[in-house]
């Protein structure tokens, strides 16, 4: 038998000792209080370095390294461990990419107050990350309604992409050369968070149809 998954009697009969679900669901709720807080400093003014999300980045990677370590040590897992493995380490970039962003804001020093753009493009992105939480909690009890969610998280990305296009239609609407370059910066940093959204909602429906 491939060590790598156990078929569903056998996880009932010997329960793995780590409860990869819960792990997952951990990360992801870290994930998305990243996110939350990258929009809080957006919608805020983005006034001086944005240490929350930092310190929930560095928290989100101590249970990405915890995982990692219980796939190496568990020998039965309750679904793929090349999934599970996945599914952390493109969970982590989404929490990457906010903390990036906040590295761009502040090099770039964008004045974000009156850009109501950027606080849209954020606040879908927290709908997006919560959405891959509520799948994550659905995951093991509940499938249909962890297909949903998944659905609903991609579903993100596209508004995501709708006001990313409508914020650079007006952007390039003015003359500020300087200003256009540095805000369409950002403006392309949030919506690569958005994608990698998208990349952890594809592969829960994958993962999502062969639990089924």
């Amino acid at each position: 038998m491939d060590n790598a998954k156990a078929p569903n009697w056998l996880t009932k009969i010997f329960p793995p000792q780590n409860n990869f679900y819960e792990l997952l669901i951990s990360q992801s709720s870290k994930t998305l209080e990243g996110v939350e807080a990258l929009k809080v400093w957006i919608d805020s003014g983005a006034q001086g370095r944005c240490e929350t999300v930092r310190t929930f980045e560095h928290e989100a990677d101590d249970i990405v390294k915890d995982i990692e370590k219980k796939l190496t040590d568990t020998f039965i897992t309750p679904f793929d461990r090349e999934d599970i493995y996945d599914l952390s380490r493109n969970l982590d970039e989404v929490i990457n990419g906010a903390k990036s962003t906040c590295r761009e804001i502040e090099a770039l020093q964008i004045n974000v107050a009156s850009d109501n753009f950027l606080k849209e493009l954020a606040a879908t992105l927290v709908e997006g990350a919560r959405c891959l939480l509520a799948t994550f909690e659905y995951l093991e009890r509940d499938l249909p309604k962890a297909a949903e969610q998944a659905e609903l998280a991609r579903r993100s990305e596209n508004r995501t992409s709708k006001i990313y296009r409508q914020a650079v239609r007006t952007l390039f609407a003015g003359d500020d050369l300087k200003l256009i370059a540095k805000t369409k910066e950002i403006y392309n940093s949030l919506l690569s968070i958005a994608q990698r959204i998208d990349i952890v909602g594809v592969k829960l429906e994958h993962v999502i149809v062969k639990l089924r």
